[in-house]
């Protein structure tokens, strides 16, 4: 088996019995008689028991390494655990690479994500996206254009409604005077806080209807429709409300004694109340229908970067399984670390051999005791003599015992390795 050293004393999880050599009864009497006969010859000097001592292991050595069937019982527990080691061993790995191949499958998928939300926004019908993918560019355009539409229909509907509930008119004013009067706000808050409340939110009930008429859009049916109809009437009867009264202002400023009283009549032939209407109306149609496009492509929009988050929460939820496999595998590799470890320690111990000290104990015990034997029995010399050569013999024996560390007793097999 080649040069062998010490590796260590281990413990098999399934301890086995000593195992007993062949006529073992046989065996411990010859060692018994062994010790009597070279302790005769040699008159129980102790220097020449430590060389029997010595002798006698090297044998009882020998002949545990060329026992081969005896080995192979020793070593059944190891060779037991090595192949269950063995088969947990490529159970972990093929688990690992399970493993590894799902991070694999996850960065492929968080790839693939990141493309899609690159290209979403030019291919946005290849996502299943029934969008417009110039909707970022029309969204900012609309809007550039309704916001300085609202700051006109703020500022018309100010004004008129100043003009036409609260405004003294006098006989030097025209009609665009009539209809805007910069000083309205100003005017208002000087006479009361309710007035200048007034003329403050009347712009937002516009744009009110007009949020509502985008809403009911969203929606087809009839009832809706009718809806939308209801409300540009009514939208058109408040600026013709506003028309009449500002028109009135302006008519009765110049009529004369016999011109009759300012009526429906004279409202719908006069140019300067259709003017008011249009230029309130019109506006706020034009207004209505350019939010309802900015909407329109916000909602576009929306459906694009909804579709790219929700891809990013996708991408993050990725990324956190993938942390969470990168954990299990180093635990995987832990373990794996571990039982690599083991099954060399095990193989060593299978291309070794296993000494059964408890059974060599026996045998170098029958070998001293017949070694005391001739001492106590036939050796001629004084009794305080013997006891101390008795004594010496032992201490003797116990420092072979020690020198091979064979005198703790927890443990049944001792076992050696090849060297490497």
């Amino acid at each position: 088996m080649g040069i062998l050293k010490k590796l260590a004393a281990l413990r098999p999880q399934n301890q086995l019995k000593a195992v007993t050599p062949r006529h073992a009864e046989e065996k411990v009497i010859d060692y018994n008689n062994e010790g009597f006969e070279t302790s005769k010859s040699c008159q129980g000097r102790e220097h020449t028991l430590r060389t029997s001592l010595e002798a006698i292991y090297q044998k009882f050595e020998n002949d545990s390494k060329i026992d081969l069937a005896n080995q192979e019982q020793l070593k059944q527990p190891y060779t037991n655990e090595l192949k269950g080691k063995s088969t947990a061993l490529l159970n972990k790995e093929e688990e690992k690479e399970s493993l590894e191949d799902e991070i694999t499958s996850f960065e492929d998928k968080i790839e693939k994500l990141h493309q899609d939300t690159i290209n979403v926004r030019r291919n946005p019908l290849d996502y299943g996206l029934d969008v417009d993918k110039r909707s970022t560019a029309k969204f900012w355009i609309g809007l550039l254009f309704l916001l300085p539409l609202s700051a006109y229909i703020l500022i018309f509907y100010i004004s008129t409604s100043y003009s036409a509930f609260f405004r003294l008119f006098d006989p030097s004013i025209s009609l665009f005077q009539g209809m805007f009067y910069p000083k309205a706000l100003s005017q208002a808050y000087n006479e009361s806080f309710l007035e200048l409340g007034f003329i403050l939110f009347i712009p937002f009930v516009f744009f009110a209807l007009g949020y509502l008429i985008h809403m009911f859009q969203a929606n087809k049916g009839f009832i809706n429709t009718l809806k939308i109809i209801a409300l540009f009437i009514i939208t058109f009867l408040f600026d013709a409300i506003l028309a009449y009264l500002i028109d009135e202002k302006l008519y009765n400023l110049n009529k004369t004694y016999d011109s009759q009283d300012f009526n429906i009549v004279i409202a719908f032939q006069s140019v300067s109340f259709w003017l008011i209407i249009f230029a309130g109306f019109v506006s706020y149609i034009v207004w209505g229908l350019v939010f309802d496009f900015v909407m329109k492509e916000h909602s576009d929009r929306d459906k694009i970067q909804s579709f790219i988050a929700d891809k990013f929460e996708e991408i993050e939820n990725n990324e956190k399984r993938i942390i969470k496999i990168k954990n299990e595998i180093k635990d995987f590799q832990k373990d794996i670390s571990g039982l690599e470890k083991r099954i060399a320690e095990l193989q060593n111990i299978v291309d070794g051999f296993i000494l059964p000290i408890r059974n060599y104990k026996l045998l170098s015990a029958q070998y001293l005791q017949g070694w005391q034997k001739y001492i106590d029995a036939e050796l001629r010399i004084g009794h305080n003599e013997k006891n101390t050569l008795q004594e010496t013999c032992r201490a003797l024996y116990d420092k072979h015992i020690k020198s091979l560390e064979l005198d703790i007793d927890n443990y049944q097999n001792k076992v050696y390795t090849k060297t490497l």
